[in-house]
């Protein structure tokens, strides 16, 4: 028969699972039907799975090789394999490629076969250990076959090329895919190691022979370089180099490894890096643009909010009074527009992670509303605020992001609304997370609905059009937005329009512990404090702008102080240097003539930083409040990393410069009191 079906060997197993199971490990047996009949029983009963078996006939014996056995058996009967040809069928090989192959009653041709067995063995149940035997070890020589098929995919597949490194016979061994890989042919091989490493480019050969030497120097178990190595046409494409040490004799060390190119890896990287070097250069460019646009700024506007200040003194007309009124109002818009640019420039660069304190609930509120219900009461609106009983008196916070949150939201809702009312709601929640939630409600324009998603968005407004009635930026709610984000919470607006608006903030809050007040009482803010006296301080200022010069010197004189003016800091430096005594003391008051030194930071000659600096390792310890128009984060940090006790930015208020200055020399006096 040519073919002998398998199902008619069924019989001969022993049911159930096998006591082998190969997957994909098939057997062919190329014999007479008679010896089959001899053959497969025995297979059979070592545990073969029916299945797995190929029962064809010699003048069939092609069928066979179809099906790739992992073991063919021939059982020939004693004949020339020539005698069993058949005219258009090729003469047996006896013997099948990737695959063992025994022999049964074949004397002619033992050297084809690695087992040859006898017809009579099958008589007796002892050749079964034998095919066992042999079975095991067709399956082994075909695991190794599909692991070698397997491996050369990988490298071929995964472009891998293999190498080793021989130091006792100087000699760099590339495989045929590496040297594929290198476009070498077998004439461009390296003989020895220095042509190999001249194949390597200049810039990394020191850094690689280095790291081939302590590996075999250390012994070190694996080794990692990335290098260019010359490819044909002398163009160098980078490659990742990695092996370990392995001993083929105990003197004879060699590195085992593999390359792979990564040059596009390497390009792309590269391209990375210089797209972020372009970005790092437009995001200085941008800082050195808003640093001189905020000094630039500032320092006018300093002048022109504090003379307009001083112009209040003289008592003048109405006229001058809505004249100064309207500049100082102009003034404080343009501050409010340079500062909006700035913090959001800030948070879009810098990414400033939340300052979480103890945070009292009535403070924040206190501090976030009392300037405002001036100004509702001002417009005639009711203003109102209102907080649950249930919330914890002390919470875990960022209290200033969150004031400066709840004042633009409080100062919109004040500015868009004509009559009614504006008010503040306070709740707690538990869950999902504990947070504070910020109701702000207003009876004002309201909102058009298809501007609800857009207000965000910088320098965008309900009303763009060039007939609004409402000036601002529209940097003010996308500042809010981003800044609630940051803190881990949420921004949410209704509003219907001619019927207002409400703004609802919520903020992740954890509960602390500590007893404090709970009423927020409004009544009396309307008053402000006196200003502070600073009769008998003697005060340096270091200031190069003759309007700021003329402006901070007379705020200091009329409210008592004797002040010394210095442009730059080497006068002011030289200026201390000259006025200590002669017998100096770090144990004493070695500054008598000074107590206070306001430095302006960008100056001529020496600017702030310097100065102060300087002076602190003199052992200068009065205090040094830096007073500048740098206003963008990490300006402050720099100011006091340098020596300075304080930070103050410019334009300057007549109340808030009077206030530092008289705490500043208050202390220093308390001090300088403690220690004699």
């Amino acid at each position: 028969m040519a073919k002998q079906s398998i199902d008619s060997w069924r019989s001969f197993g022993r049911g159930g699972k096998s006591m082998m199971e190969f997957e994909n490990f098939n057997i062919a047996i190329i014999a007479s039907a008679e010896g089959s009949q001899r053959i497969v029983p025995r297979l059979l009963a070592c545990g073969v799975d029916a299945t797995s078996l190929l029962v064809t006939t010699p003048d069939q014996w092609t069928e066979a090789a179809k099906i790739h056995p992992a073991l063919c058996i021939w059982g020939l009967a004693g004949c020339d394999a020539k005698e069993l040809s058949t005219p258009g069928i090729p003469v047996p090989p006896v013997r099948l490629e990737n695959c063992l192959n025994i022999q049964i009653g074949c004397p002619f041709c033992p050297e084809h076969s690695r087992y040859v067995l006898k017809w009579e063995e099958f008589d007796s149940p002892q050749v079964e250990d034998k095919l066992r035997d042999i079975i095991e070890q067709a399956y082994a020589c075909q695991n190794y076959r599909l692991r070698e098929h397997w491996y050369r995919m990988a490298v071929v597949e995964g472009n891998v090329g293999l190498w080793w490194w021989d130091r006792v016979l100087d000699f760099v061994y590339l495989s045929r895919h590496f040297q594929q890989m290198l476009g070498l042919s077998a004439n461009e091989l390296p003989a020895n190691v220095d042509q190999w490493l001249e194949m390597v480019h200049p810039s990394d050969r020191p850094g690689f022979a280095k790291a081939i030497e302590h590996q075999f120097d250390q012994n070190a178990e694996q080794f990692h370089y990335e290098c260019r190595i010359r490819h044909y046409g002398n163009q160098y494409r980078w490659y990742s180099l990695s092996g370990q040490i392995g001993r083929e004799e105990q003197d004879r060390p060699r590195i085992l490894g593999a390359a792979i190119d990564i040059t596009e890896k390497k390009e792309a990287e590269l391209q990375l890096a210089k797209a972020n070097l372009l970005a790092q250069a437009a995001n200085r460019a941008k800082n050195e643009f808003l640093t001189n646009m905020s000094h630039n700024l500032r320092t006018p506007l300093t002048a022109v909010m504090g003379f307009a200040e001083m112009l209040n003194d003289f008592s003048p007309d109405q006229a001058a009074s809505d004249a100064i009124l309207s500049i100082q109002e102009n003034s404080k818009q343009l501050m409010r527009l340079l500062d909006d640019i700035l913090e959001l420039s800030c948070i879009e660069s810098t990414s400033p992670t939340p300052n979480l304190t103890q945070t009292c609930l009535d403070e924040l509120l206190r501090s976030s509303v009392e300037v405002f219900h001036i100004k509702a009461m001002q417009k005639g609106l009711e203003f109102s605020v209102e907080v649950e009983p249930d919330i914890p008196p002390v919470l875990m916070a960022d209290a200033t992001r969150i004031r400066l949150i709840l004042a633009r939201l409080i100062e919109n809702a004040i500015k868009f609304t004509n009559q009614g009312e504006v008010s503040i709601g306070v709740r707690y929640h538990t869950s999902p997370v504990p947070s504070l939630e910020f109701v702000v409600t207003d009876t004002g324009i309201g909102i058009p609905a298809d501007r609800l998603e857009l207000i965000f968005e910088p320098f965008s407004q309900a009303d763009n059009s060039t007939s609004r009635s409402h000036a601002g930026s529209g940097l003010g709610l996308s500042i809010c937005k981003r800044n609630a984000e940051l803190l881990g919470g949420s921004l949410a607006v209704e509003s219907e329009v001619e019927v207002g608006s409400r703004f609802r903030l919520q903020v992740p809050a954890q509960v602390a512990s500590r007893p404090t007040s709970r009423r927020v009482d409004l009544a009396g803010e309307d008053q402000k404090p006196p200003l502070p006296r600073l009769d008998g301080c003697h005060v340096l200022l270091v200031e190069d702008g003759i309007d700021n010069q003329r402006l901070i010197s007379a705020f200091l004189k009329k409210a008592g102080a004797t002040v010394v003016l210095a442009e730059n800091g080497k006068i002011a430096v030289d200026w201390v240097a000259d006025n200590r005594p002669e017998t100096f003391s770090e144990l004493e008051d070695s500054d008598p003539n000074v107590d206070v030194i306001l430095m302006d930071m960008h100056m001529p000659i020496m600017d702030g930083y310097e100065a102060t600096s300087t002076l602190r390792e003199r052992n200068f310890r009065k205090p040094i409040i830096a007073v500048t128009a740098h206003a963008l984060q990490g300006d402050r940090q720099r100011c006091l990393d340098v020596g300075c006790d304080d930070y103050y930015t410019k334009p300057i208020t007549r109340q808030t410069l009077l206030e530092i200055v008289h705490r500043y020399a208050n202390r220093m006096s308390d001090l300088t009191a403690s220690e004699t």
